[in-house]
């Protein structure tokens, strides 16, 4: 019996995963009255130590424990890789989405006039992995020179759109533009795949993420903006179900009382209320580690496992950080908790 060695995928992802952080060890940083605190915590009592050996002397800087875990993160998500089909549709999204990442990073600093700054977190472990210059591109200190830095990648032609007017750079719209493309560039690559088992499980789950997504857009574009329906549907991604004449219905109902309550009644409202995940802006990052989390555990398909695998890792990650964060400024224990997803 031949064995696929993308299979391996599945046991090396779960066992990864085994090396989580607890609910102990967030009660321990919780805790923490410093940001030195919660690294030494992590140094000394989880899997972090390995990552955080690298951090020397007491004056610890915030960006650099950063810039560790994210480099960890992706160095473990690329050991699991190279048991993966060579054209993963995964790999490929997760690149896309990194490369965004970095975009949306360094037009952020250009937008309040601190390009500079891009350097100091300049992911050089990426660069291989990339077709983006990034080192080039921390040295541009305009729109015009950082559209020249990208003129031969797979964004050009989005980004060209987006020139600032008036000096203002139109951040939502570039990142909503720029995911549409990644998850367009997606489904291509979904549809690609020889078997049709996992074509539809991958296809099924992109059509959740979507899904998710756009509830959480409608809830926090009505409620935080007051947005008007055509200007909502603009930002909801074309993918999944909650779209087109299923989101115009629910749009019709009128404000966010009445909005929250129509998707509350929708097939995706009532399977989250099940899982106990009420109506909040943050539906969506909620509901989508659920679902990875199951899917971790039962999933016999390498390259889900793969992404929920990755998606897990990083949603700790950011718990990491905003723990740190949350201590730095001197949030309460119980703030730093629900901003976090355990």
């Amino acid at each position: 019996m031949v064995i696929n060695p993308s299979n391996a995928v599945i046991s090396k992802a779960r066992a990864k995963y085994g090396k989580r952080l607890i609910e102990k060890d967030y009660t321990a940083m919780l805790r923490c009255g410093s940001v030195t605190e919660v690294v030494h915590y992590l140094r000394s009592y989880t899997c972090y130590q390995q990552y955080l050996s690298r951090i020397i002397g007491a004056d610890i800087h915030r960006g650099f424990v950063e810039h560790i875990l994210r480099e960890e993160l992706f160095n473990n998500f690329l050991s699991l890789c190279r048991y993966n089909a060579n054209h993963s549709p995964v790999t490929g999204f997760i690149l896309r989405q990194t490369e965004i990442d970095q975009l949306m990073k360094y037009l952020t600093l250009l937008s309040i006039g601190k390009p500079e700054e891009y350097i100091f977190s300049l992911p050089l472990y990426f660069d291989e992995h990339t077709e983006l210059d990034l080192q080039v591109l921390s040295g541009c200190r305009s729109y015009s020179a950082f559209l020249d830095t990208v003129k031969y990648s797979k964004y050009k032609e989005i980004l060209s759109q987006y020139k600032p007017s008036n000096g203002k750079l139109q951040l939502s719209e570039i990142e909503n533009a720029l995911d549409r493309f990644s998850f367009e560039e997606l489904y291509k690559d979904i549809g690609k795949v020889k078997n049709k088992q996992s074509c539809k499980e991958l296809t099924e789950l992109f059509d959740s993420f979507a899904d998710y997504n756009n509830y959480s857009r409608i809830l926090r574009l009505k409620k935080y903006y007051d947005t008007d329906n055509e200007t909502i549907k603009e930002y909801l991604m074309p993918f999944g179900n909650l779209k087109g004449n299923k989101a115009d219905k629910i749009l019709c109902e009128g404000g966010y009382e009445e909005v929250s309550r129509a998707l509350t009644q929708t097939r995706l409202g009532k399977k989250l209320q099940k899982k106990q995940i009420g109506v909040s802006n943050r539906v969506g990052s909620r509901s989508r580690f659920e679902l990875c989390r199951h899917n971790l555990y039962f999933s016999q398909n390498p390259e889900v496992v793969l992404l929920s695998y990755y998606i897990l890792s990083d949603t700790e990650l950011n718990n990491v950080i905003t723990i740190i964060e949350g201590v730095r400024y001197g949030l309460s224990p119980k703030e730093i908790k629900d901003l976090i997803i355990i």
